[in-house]
């Protein structure tokens, strides 16, 4: 089974009926919503994916023990929580001037999301205490940002930047009657969001670098751990290409996303989807560790070796 392509069809449907959904809005925001959701869109050639946000209840279909409608339900739903909290995301990083229509929008994403899930849940249920759960990390998260070692002390923490996810894993666990297992389910899908953040942070260090510093990046909290600095000291371009190029840091990086795999794997909740797809990840950060190396050994057999593995089969 595909973690992703084995769904298409589903997430066809799912997004379809978002934009439909969005349509409804008052003008402007219908036209600004939509604009918003196609650039999130999973099959859209150049879209930001983060699949994990809608897939995560195909993904627990079986150990769920939910049928496709009920999946199709949490999938909808999750991607409204989705667009809700990227637009308080994309507040942090956008000039008070424009927040007004921003706003708004979030807010009806955030009214479709919790619409949805009042359809699943009472107010009685637990998922209510989940939601406010997962609110809270995702808002601790946020606010001390930077200000903490996580990465190291605490790698949860840097999972719950996202834990509104999490909350299509508790819908498709209590609509399945298996609620017992929520918290296993979520300390797993906190795995994954790790390494996610992870893959993304190596591919963003050095805009991370400039823009601040860089102090929530966790691949740069390696380098300062590794060069003996606290969390928060300045670091050059060439501080961390020592660290990661010249003595391997990128390679130890590479053995924590290993690390975190092989949890999953030996957790007694078997999820193969979610593991199919953090491998991907885990595949993501370990080539780019294995390209350097490589290059590194190019290099130590000679600078005319280099220069044939690099240009003799170019043209």
């Amino acid at each position: 089974m595909n973690w992703f392509t084995d769904y298409e069809t589903e997430l066809a449907i799912v997004f379809a009926e978002a934009e439909a959904r969005i349509g409804t809005f008052p003008s402007p925001l219908a036209g600004d919503g939509l604009a918003y959701l196609q650039s999130f869109h999973p099959l859209r050639e150049g879209s930001t994916k983060n699949y994990i946000c809608y897939l995560l209840p195909y993904w627990l279909k079986d150990a769920a023990g939910i049928d496709e409608a009920a999946c199709r339900r949490i999938a909808l739903a999750n991607v409204f929580v989705m667009l809700h909290y990227f637009v308080l995301d994309d507040l942090m990083d956008t000039v008070p001037g424009r927040w007004k229509e921003t706003l708004a929008l979030g807010q009806l994403f955030r009214l479709q999301a919790e619409g949805r899930y009042r359809a699943m849940f009472d107010s009685t249920s637990p998922f209510w205490s989940c939601y406010e759960t997962y609110a809270t990390e995702w808002a601790d998260a946020v606010a001390n940002e930077g200000k903490r070692d996580d990465f190291f002390e605490r790698p949860a923490r840097i999972a719950h930047k996202a834990s509104p996810v999490k909350l299509a894993s508790a819908a498709a666990l209590l609509l399945g009657g298996r609620g017992d297992r929520i918290e296993g389910v979520s300390a797993l899908v906190d795995c994954v969001l790790v390494t996610l953040q992870m893959a993304d942070d190596r591919a963003d260090w050095r805009e991370d670098l400039r823009e601040g510093g860089g102090c929530g990046n966790v691949l740069l909290a390696l380098v300062r751990r590794e060069r003996g600095l606290s969390h928060d000291a300045a670091l050059t371009e060439e501080d961390v290409k020592q660290t990661l190029y010249a003595k391997g840091g990128l390679t130890r990086y590479a053995a924590i996303a290993e690390e975190n795999h092989a949890r999953l794997l030996e957790s007694e909740l078997r999820i193969a989807p979610l593991a199919a797809f953090h491998e991907s990840i885990v595949r993501t950060v370990r080539e780019a560790a294995e390209s350097i190396e490589r290059q590194k050994k190019a290099l130590q057999a000679g600078g005319f070796s280099y220069w044939l593995s690099k240009n003799a089969f170019s043209s």
